[in-house]
């Protein structure tokens, strides 16, 4: 049988001795180019290594690498040697041999490499940020065509030389457009040909054996620089636009550039002259556009720019990508119709996808309240692992499944949800703060309709829903980072100007980036109606000349950016919420709150520090953040986030004594009070997935870094009677402060005690206002019972409710001299409140001589006669009356509605 090898370019980051390798192959080199490709090993003058495998047949695709060395392997087998500056090579000598491939039946498909030095902080991959593949041929008669252009696309007078190599003598041949340019017989041969005028050229090797022709071939295409032409209308819009006739405008900004062109699926990604975009100047920038007619709307278009003739990228406004690289280990069902990846035709390039119908959505809320900003309790969830696969840690959770959870958050009393970063990141086992794509949802998750029917369903049930955004860094898929040499790419920054840069440092003072922030802010707010966003790491959107006075200093150029942000939110929605990860100092965040934003407030240092057991450092009076220089209501204030280590964690790893260390009940009983001290505090606040639960796996690595792996799914913990006495403590908590959002403002009466010193004698807080008045009594002991009191002004003992205590306690309220007080467990809290505060939580409206209307477990008590009960959830569904989960019900007996908690 003849096989015909498949053309390629010689230039590339890998070459091989022999040049055709087969299964057979003796005396193996690998040449390694570090100028080529990423470039990541450029110019390092360290030791070199390879971490190489094999794809085989058994193989499930070109991720799953056989007969690889764990990372990291420093090994002599796998050290390259340095034969010239930029160049490494590796023997590799007989390829089964090598890799330790024993099986006879097992065949070797391809090499797969990335190269790295001693620590793996530097690596050498393809232009995209790619693993490296060598094609091995079976041992049966190959022909292979290279050139030694660096790209199949020409854009100046080029000679181009052709090698044709085959594995045994033979007649050969090179023809460009039918023409012969050589003509030898041997396993060799190589021709030379000048191209200078515009046109596609198709070249072909020809190689004759044993009576049978065998033919590779590759086309090189010549362009001029794109023409310039006004883009319609004059002002640019990147992206995929659909115009009123329905064509569709292309357009990709791409300063310094002199040609573009999109390679679409619908001219089968063929480099056809028809499709260089125009080059339109705007404002100091270069715009490329095209516009293109026939697309139908309902039909997924891939596509991709090839700009200058040799770098290939997706659109930086694309709603949807498809990515080689992840896309064929996605989940089964995760996007069911999702486009497939043109993996036939190539698998090195990001590809864009339009349809024109991507943004149309039947949205069931048309218009939701957003809740007032002070009063928001934020519940921040990463996606990956909120459900997924019980009792492992497989990070498979999916839109699908966390819809299926949102009346347990209902429940829970939270009203906004801040998704972590859901923007197109690298891989489909992430955080999402690395970030590519900025308009284009991640499909690990779901489909873009999946993502709007959450958001749907969440504005049902009353919560907000906020996007946790990575406005400071992105990693190396973003087509504008690949476009350009990182020594003098305008969009990024070679060096962050910052201290906390981690992957690629984005130029904020780029007015194209800038834009790109705004956009993305009005698509998100219009397309999928979030309501809102949090910005990560502010400290890192200052200007580039900013940061004089270091990092940590006072920034003018920060205010001003998230004050522009803020406008464009604002522009969209005035209640829309904005949110800084700033941690920065008071005159910094308070001059950003002026406008209405809302920063973090990270007290989860002292919030461990009262879990665990210990007086010194645990004053979380930083709940409310006056306490902190702070402006009312400005802060959203949390115990714990996704940066910090689990306080469940660190009451098992640090509590003071073996009752906290060890045993549940008393870790979930002191979890419960620190939530009161950060829930009744005014001003918003924040909880980290699953901490109503008391989840305390482990959430950082030895080096005292972030741990992004997967954690274990634990929905066990809601059977846990102390865990679930906690997310009960969080839930009553949050519809106390929902309930009664007229108490928690600036004009009421606040007395706060959650200092250091309030240790002995307990922590308390009062609130008050109008008829309303409301106290929260701690022992924070850890092996005594303290009676704990506080002064009042409105309740006295006969218009008092006890609205909620720790888990298994039910300690006695008394009153004497003007002061309420109760005798609590170590670790304990209680809310007592007046009538009015009470009757806002449980009762609508209950008239005389009507049925009196409680919350069991489970279950609506009724008391008294009644003929009809009809019990709602939130979101209006009826229930029966049996087996209710923990949370808020609407309850209607014989006309007499209540709300009512069940536990």
């Amino acid at each position: 049988m003849l096989l015909a090898g498949i053309a390629g370019l010689s230039a590339q980051v890998v070459v091989t001795s022999p040049s055709i390798l087969q299964e057979s192959s003796r005396d193996v080199k690998i040449i390694f180019y570090a100028d080529r490709g990423n470039e990541g090993l450029k110019g390092y003058d360290g030791d070199v290594y390879a971490h190489t495998g094999v794809i085989t047949s058994l193989s499930a695709g070109s991720g799953d690498w056989k007969y690889a060395p764990t990372w990291g392997d420093n090994s002599p087998k796998y050290k390259m040697t340095r034969t010239a500056p930029d160049t490494y090579e590796l023997n590799i000598g007989e390829i089964r041999t090598y890799y330790g491939i024993t099986n006879p039946a097992e065949t070797i498909k391809e090499l797969a490499f990335v190269f790295r030095n001693s620590d793996s902080s530097r690596q050498g991959k393809t232009a995209a940020g790619g693993d490296i593949f060598t094609t091995v041929y079976s041992d049966e008669f190959q022909s292979v065509l290279t050139s030694d252009a660096s790209s199949t696309v020409l854009m100046e007078p080029t000679a181009v030389t052709f090698t044709l190599n085959t594995t045994a003598d033979a007649a050969l041949e090179i023809k460009v457009n039918g023409a012969s340019v050589a003509k030898g017989n041997g396993m060799k041969l190589t021709a030379s040909r000048t191209f200078d005028a515009p046109g596609a050229y198709k070249v072909e090797g020809t190689a004759s054996y044993n009576g049978k022709d065998v033919t590779s071939e590759m086309t090189i295409t010549y362009v001029n620089a794109s023409p310039t032409a006004t883009y319609p209308g004059g002002v640019p819009q990147e992206g995929a636009v659909k115009n009123s006739d329905g064509s569709v405008t292309f357009c990709l900004a791409a300063p310094e550039k002199k040609n573009v062109m999109i390679v679409p699926s619908w001219d089968n990604y063929e480099l056809l002259m028809s499709n260089v975009m125009n080059r339109y100047d705007y404002q100091g920038n270069s715009y490329f556009w095209i516009t293109v007619n026939g697309l139908d709307n309902t039909t997924y278009y891939p596509y991709y720019y090839l700009v200058d003739g040799s770098i290939k990228v997706g659109d930086p406004y694309a709603r949807l990508v498809l990515d080689p690289y992840s896309d064929k280990y996605l989940a089964n069902g995760v996007f069911p119709d999702c486009p497939p990846y043109p993996y036939d035709k190539f698998d090195d390039t990001i590809l864009a996808v339009y349809r024109g119908n991507m943004d149309e959505y039947e949205w069931k809320v048309k218009s939701f309240s957003i809740p007032e900003h002070k009063d928001l309790i934020i519940y921040e969830l990463l996606l990956r692992d909120f459900t997924g696969t019980e009792g492992k840690a497989d990070g498979n959770g999916t839109l699908a499944l966390a819809m299926e959870r949102l009346e347990y958050l209902r429940d829970l009393g939270v009203n906004a949800i801040e998704l972590m970063p859901i923007m197109e990141f690298d891989g489909n086992n992430s955080w999402g703060y690395n970030t590519n794509f900025y308009f284009a949802p991640d499909k690990a998750y779901g489909s873009p309709d999946e993502y709007r029917a959450f958001i749907d369903r969440c504005h049902e049930l009353g919560m907000a829903v906020i996007l946790d955004v990575v406005f400071n860094q992105s990693a190396g898929l973003n087509p504008w980072y690949l476009m350009y040499p990182i020594d003098h790419n305008p969009f990024y920054n070679a060096t962050a100007p910052h201290d906390y840069s981690v992957l690629n440092d984005w130029n904020q003072n780029n007015v194209l980036v800038q834009q790109q922030w705004d956009n993305c802010i009005t698509y998100w707010m219009t397309a999928y109606k979030v309501d809102g966003f949090r910005f990560d790491l502010v400290k890192g959107l200052g200007d580039n000349d900013s940061y004089t006075g270091g990092t940590e200093a006072y920034n003018q150029s920060r205010v001003a950016r998230m004050n522009r942000l803020n406008n464009v939110i604002k522009s969209v929605n005035p209640n829309g919420i904005h949110i800084n990860e700033n941690l920065a100092g008071a005159k910094e965040e308070n001059e950003m709150a002026e406008s209405g934003q809302l920063n973090w407030s990270n007290i989860n240092s002292q919030s461990s520090k009262y879990a665990e057991g210990f007086a010194a450092g645990s004053s979380t009076m930083g709940f409310y953040a006056p306490n902190y220089d702070r402006s009312w209501g400005s802060t959203v204030s949390y115990a714990e986030s996704h940066d910090e280590q689990r306080v469940n964690y660190n009451q098992t790893k640090y509590g003071a004594n073996d009752p906290i260390k060890r045993k549940v009940d008393m870790q979930m009983r002191r979890l419960g009070s620190m939530a009161a001290q950060m829930i009744l505090s005014p001003g918003a606040h924040m909880i980290w997935q699953f901490g109503e639960l008391g989840d305390g796996q482990n959430t950082k690595n030895a080096s005292g870094g972030n741990n992004t792996d997967p954690k274990i799914v634990h929905w066990d913990y809601f059977d846990n009677e102390y865990r679930h006495g906690l997310y009960d403590n969080y839930s009553a908590l949050n519809w106390i402060r929902r309930d009664n959002s007229d108490l928690f403002v600036a004009d009421a009466t606040l007395d706060m005690k959650f200092g250091d010193n309030d240790w002995d004698n307990g922590r308390t807080l009062r609130i008050a206002r109008g008829e309303k008045e409301l106290v929260l009594l701690i022992n924070p002991q850890i092996r005594t019972n303290v009676t704990v009191s506080a002064p009042v002004n409105r309740m006295s003992a006969s218009n008092y409710e006890v609205l909620v205590s720790s888990y298994d306690t039910n300690p006695a309220i008394e009153f004497n001299n003007g002061n309420v007080s109760a005798t609590l467990l170590p670790g304990a809290f209680v809310v007592v409140a007046t009538d009015a505060v009470q009757s806002a939580i449980e009762e609508i409206g209950v008239e005389s001589n009507r049925p009196a209307i409680y919350g069991g477990v489970g279950q609506i008590i009724v008391e008294g006669e009644y003929t009809n009960l009809d019990v709602y959830n939130l979101a209006g569904v009826r229930l029966a009356n049996e087996n209710l989960a923990p949370g808020v019900y609407i309850v209607n007996a014989d006309g007499t509605t209540a709300k009512v908690f069940v536990k």
